[in-house]
């Protein structure tokens, strides 16, 4: 008689195939019931590997007792997110009408045609007509782009602030399950990995280099571009308060315009600068600009490249390139999953080098 547990020969071809089929309809029906969670389990992932170190030493503080651990480790993450967002979004709703009504009030108390034809910016527009005709300088109309732009940049904030009010208890939800994520991460995050990696078909060095990739990857790009962001806009705060400017507000958008690459936190604190010149105040224009140039932007300069140490066995053209591919995907969440996508893909094509290289070799030679 048959053992109920051997499978039939014309059965033991067809199993395979009907136990993967099962395994990625199963796998399919997860990803269907978590992917209103994809983001935030993601981000709670990364989270609880940056605060990993600290879990390890509050571990050894408390007698190896991890769930105290995990919960002093996770109570401390959410006090580093709450703090920072909630003046965040004080500085966007307080100082930000501040600052969009003292621009609304100077667009309309400013004789912009008395101004551009004897006032301050004579001689700057007669250099631009003589060196740059393509520019028509007598169609510009400054009074109203300038009431116009703030129109649509108060209407943004409007927008933004109706969005999160009405998003509030989802938010709420997902900062609340982020909490739990990490939390459990922190706790039993070395079994999880276990697990994940006893269920791996690759060769346990493979699986080495996979997850020692994203986890230097991870710390990196989240330390050099929101820790590094955070730090200019801090920076750039305290030199636009001390020009006269909501320091709390600019010093936010400044941290934003940070994530964007290229122009950076440059975006916000060259046109300050050209304000206070055209203005005449030419002594906090140039101190404001020595401050950004000596500060701000050595912030980037310098502290970036030793906090990304970690990425730099990928050329930082194709993690520009990852960031801003991501970016238009994913909205500013691929400032993060830019660098890691790419480098995934390229500890794939090491591990497939390696895996094949002799077969490489010789259709190499046979070219």
């Amino acid at each position: 008689m048959q053992s109920p547990n051997r499978t039939p020969f014309l059965g033991s071809r067809i199993y395979p195939s009907f136990l993967g089929i099962l395994l990625l309809f199963a796998l399919y029906l997860t990803y269907r019931i978590f992917s209103p969670f994809l983001h935030t389990f993601i981000f709670a992932a990364v989270t609880a590997i940056i605060a990993y170190p600290s879990f390890s030493w509050v571990l050894r503080k408390v007698s190896n007792r991890r769930a105290v651990a995990a919960t002093l480790t996770t109570l401390g993450v959410c006090f580093l997110i709450i703090v920072p967002l909630f003046f965040l979004f004080y500085g966007l709703a307080v100082q930000g009408a501040e600052s969009l009504r003292a621009m609304r009030q100077w667009a309309m108390n400013t004789d912009f045609d008395r101004w551009i034809g004897d006032g301050a910016m004579a001689g700057h527009l007669e250099w631009i007509k003589l060196h740059l005709p393509f520019i028509k300088v007598e169609q510009l109309n400054l009074e109203d782009k300038m009431l116009a732009y703030s129109e649509q940049f108060a209407q943004y904030l409007l927008d933004m602030s109706r969005g999160l009010l009405r998003d509030a208890a989802g938010l709420l939800l997902k900062f609340l399950l982020l909490v739990g994520m990490v939390f459990f991460f922190l706790l039993d995050g070395p079994n999880m990995v276990q697990r994940l990696k006893y269920l791996c078909p690759l060769k346990q060095y493979q699986e080495e280099i996979i997850i020692d990739s994203l986890e230097r990857v991870s710390r990196s790009v989240l330390l050099g571009s929101l820790f590094v962001a955070a730090l200019q806009g801090l920076a750039g705060g305290v030199g636009f308060a001390m020009v006269g400017f909501p320091g709390l507000f600019w010093g936010t958008m400044m941290a934003f315009a940070a994530l964007i690459p290229v122009v950076g936190a440059s975006l916000i604190w060259w046109p300050a600068v050209i304000y206070l010149a055209v203005n005449g105040e030419w002594g906090w224009s140039v101190f404001l600009f020595v401050w950004c140039i000596g500060l701000v932007v050595n912030i980037d300069t310098f502290l970036r490249p030793i906090l990304l140490r970690g990425a730099q066995k990928v050329s930082p053209f194709y993690i520009f390139l990852a960031i801003l591919g991501a970016v238009s995907v994913f909205g500013f969440k691929g400032i993060l999953y830019g660098p890691l996508i790419l480098s995934f893909v390229m500890v794939m094509l090491h591990i497939y080098g390696e895996e094949y290289q002799e077969a490489l070799q010789n259709r190499g030679d046979q070219c």
